[in-house]
């Protein structure tokens, strides 16, 4: 595919994002955009006091030090270092957003990358805004024009993906111009990287970190006048072609739509353009979110028939058998690898109910009946399980009981998403939980003032104060 062919998506997607204004944005979409830097804020916070956050905040300090840009949870780095860090952070515990469609965490690669640009220069909170937007638009585009090919071949899109997103966002609060972008879109092609071999590992939060911090070089970069490829996404040699299997990439999914989506904010004018950020589902546990309908499953028979752990025979669980290659530890040895072990969040949920933060540590794995339970847990995948495509998030559990009893329960959708939302009030709970490890109550209701006005005069200034309060 020449640079001159029908489709020519590098220079489509450079020239949406170098184009679209924060006025172009409809209000939904940026409603939308602020829960989800609500919701990321609170994990990122509690991240950072993981140990995956302290040691990648101590390796910055050293590494990359500087006063361009807030570490959350306290210090300053460079504009890049800091990107690494908070990304990291973001995903420490895996409790960041995934879009539902695809599996991707879009906000720990893209906000860092966005907050930090802003900082580096000065831009406002609505530049900020209009930058997370645009990235998460460039994640959702460039991984499904890749997906499942890409995924399946055993790349952690969150990393390999949410570097185009993350790039998007820099370029656009760096103002770069339609030209300058198409060189980052290139530099940051050659920087995409994160294998799924690293799940349940610090090198699995550490994908988004990396993303948003080579998100943030490629435009520094093209600032300055480098170069790449203007055409990375296509071409016999392009990033789609490379990085899927024969024939699966399909550059249609970047460039339909970008213009209705630029005009769906204009005043007057109804589209029926839909922005990315409402595919975003929030998670109600800190575990991948392949596990999550199990979860809330299990939780829903465990509750309603008021069961105990110790009434519990056994737990079947079906799940799409793609999941197989995400849920890789039956029998995690630490609380990283737990967060990818179905038996484990099942063991945890007949014990806890809805297991949080406190559930997922080395501590709570060696717990005195933890492991007997997960003993109890039988995987029974299925392929395309509820027709959910590709690694479905969807699950049907099994639940027998000592007294001979059986409880089916199914549930097509994961929690969190468009399809099966979570309450207001569970996810309020879950940031001031989060939020509670680093901040007090009157430092979190600042945080979360500040983001819901980010847009205005002086926004911007007091999330980074709350963000960087020790």
């Amino acid at each position: 595919m020449s640079e001159t062919n029908e489709t020519n998506e590098t220079a489509a997607l450079a020239a949406f994002v170098t184009d679209t204004e924060f006025e172009a944005i409809p209000e939904e979409t940026l409603a939308e955009a602020k829960r989800a830097i609500r919701d990321y804020c609170g994990v990122a916070l509690s991240g950072s006091q993981h140990p995956v956050g302290e040691r990648i905040t101590s390796y910055v300090a050293g590494a990359t030090p500087g006063t361009d840009a807030t570490v959350l949870g306290g210090g300053t780095a460079s504009a890049p270092g800091a990107a690494l860090a908070n990304g990291t952070s973001g995903h420490a515990i895996d409790f960041d957003d995934t879009f539902a469609s695809i599996v991707i965490h879009p906000t720990a690669p893209v906000f860092p990358a966005a907050l930090a640009s802003a900082e580096l220069i000065g831009a406002a909170g609505r530049d900020v805004l209009a930058g997370y937007v645009l990235g998460v638009e460039t994640a959702f585009r460039v991984g499904h024009a890749t997906y499942p090919s890409h995924y399946e071949n055993g790349w952690h899109a969150t990393g390999t993906i949410g570097v185009f997103g993350a790039t998007a966002a820099a370029t656009s609060v760096l103002g770069l111009s339609a030209e300058a972008t198409r060189h980052a879109l290139g530099i940051c092609a050659s920087s995409s990287s994160s294998l799924k071999k690293n799940f349940g590992s610090m090198t699995k939060p550490l994908h988004a970190g990396h993303a948003a911090q080579m998100g943030i070089r490629a435009a520094l970069l093209a600032r300055e006048g480098w170069s790449s490829d203007r055409s990375v996404l296509e071409g016999e040699l392009g990033y789609g072609t490379v990085m899927t299997l024969e024939d699966a990439y399909d550059p249609t999914a970047i460039t339909d739509g970008l213009d209705a989506l630029a005009r769906s904010g204009e005043r007057g004018r109804e589209t029926n353009a839909e922005w990315a950020t409402s595919d975003i589902g929030y998670k109600p546990y800190p575990s991948g979110v392949i596990t999550h309908a199990a979860m809330d499953a299990t939780r829903r028979v465990r509750n309603r028939e008021g069961l105990a752990r110790k009434d519990i025979a056994s737990v079947t669980v079906a799940l799409d058998e793609a999941a197989s290659e995400m849920l890789i530890h039956a029998e995690p040895e630490d609380a990283l690898q737990a967060k990818f072990s179905i038996e484990f969040c099942l063991a945890a949920v007949l014990q806890e109910g809805d297991p949080g933060v406190e559930a997922f540590t080395d501590e709570y794995l060696d717990r005195e009946g933890i492991r007997e339970t997960m003993t109890r847990v039988e995987r029974a995948f299925e392929p395309d399980l509820f027709g959910g495509g590709y690694a479905g998030y969807g699950a049907r559990i099994t639940v027998e009981t000592s007294e001979g009893e059986t409880y089916i329960e199914a549930e097509p959708h994961a929690p969190g998403g468009p399809r099966n939302p979570v309450s207001d009030e569970r996810l309020d709970a879950k940031f001031r939980a989060c939020t509670g490890r680093v901040l007090d109550e009157a430092a979190t209701d600042r945080l979360a003032n500040a983001i819901e006005r980010l847009e205005r005069e002086g926004a911007l200034a007091d999330l980074t104060a709350a963000l960087g309060a020790k």
